[in-house]
């Protein structure tokens, strides 16, 4: 079985304690050294605003200071791996009351990002146009079904949404598909019933399979592009089985193993073009975040020499 040797593990942590963002070198003590939460939810807080949103580059693809629902969806990840902890507690309910006041009664859901993310450094395709919208926002379920799903887990503390007609929408939405055209709406949805694997039933299981069919790239020549990986779809051997070709996850983990036994870290495989100052400094954000990702799948794998 192919390793990531010791030292090049040691390396690549070393890389994020370096250069990486507190919110990363928080998540990799807490992933390597037992319960950091307090560590996390000090760096998280750095992202939270007044009105329970997040922003501040939390996505380091849009550099806006003000909330958005994308931003506050990505903190929720992070959050939701800690609710036992008080203060994780207290910030989920402050960004569900910002979820509750962003909903958009005629989209059934949130736009992912407001106009102001136009005044500030950003990708491309974060630009809201005259229609209000960005490019994200042509596939519903981003993010969507994924904050849908955080207001299922805390239903309790929802009070101005109905959130099982919500779930209810939302699982219509992803059986109408038939055509996945963002993989980042499939993954929104494999967030949901990672939180929710009950909402499961053999219909929808079928129509995630048929979505990680139409989307996934099985061709390691073209990883070194921005595409959806195996990994991204069977991040652990727990994952829910979505008929990812285990051979193809293999390849993927050796692919992860010889990129980071080559150099410390992982890069972005995409660029914004514009903002050249900001996007170097999102570029080396990126590049703690994707380490950590990598060693997560490693671990997850046992794919490190011990």
């Amino acid at each position: 079985m192919y390793l990531l040797s010791r030292e090049d593990y040691e390396k690549a942590q070393g890389y994020i304690f370096s250069e990486g963002r507190p919110l990363e070198q928080a998540r990799l003590l807490h992933m390597t050294k037992g319960d950091h939460s307090t560590e996390v939810m000090k760096a998280l807080t750095s992202y939270q605003n007044p009105d329970g949103g997040f922003g501040g580059g939390i996505e380091p693809d849009f550099r806006l200071p003000n909330s958005s629902p994308l931003a506050t969806s990505v903190a929720l990840q992070v959050l939701v791996e800690h609710d036992d902890d008080e203060e994780a507690q207290q910030m989920i309910i402050k960004a569900l009351r910002y979820l509750e006041q962003t909903f958009d009664q005629k989209r059934q859901g949130w736009f992912a990002v407001p106009e102001e993310v136009n005044d500030y450094p950003h990708a491309f395709w974060w630009e809201v146009h005259e229609d209000g919208k960005s490019w994200i926002d042509a596939n519903w379920g981003n993010p969507s079904a994924e904050i849908i799903g955080y207001l299922l887990k805390y239903e309790e503390k929802v009070h101005e949404l109905d959130v099982e007609k919500l779930t209810q929408q939302s699982l219509q939405h992803l059986m109408s598909l038939s055509d996945f055209a963002s993989e980042h709406e499939l993954y929104c949805y494999l967030r949901f019933f990672e939180l929710h694997p009950d909402r499961m039933d053999e219909g929808i299981q079928r129509k995630l399979k048929e979505g990680v069919r139409q989307t996934m790239v099985s061709d390691p020549e073209q990883w070194g592009n921005y595409v959806p990986t195996p990994l991204k779809f069977q991040p652990s051997p727990a994952s829910v089985d979505l008929e990812v070709p285990k051979e193809d996850v293999v390849k993927n983990l050796e692919a992860v193993i010889q990129n980071l036994t080559n150099r410390p870290y992982v890069s972005p495989t995409w660029e914004w073009n514009q903002y050249e100052e900001s996007w170097n400094q999102a570029k080396i954000e990126w590049q703690g975040i994707l380490t950590l990702e990598s060693l997560k799948w490693l671990i997850n794998y046992k794919r490190i020499q011990s």
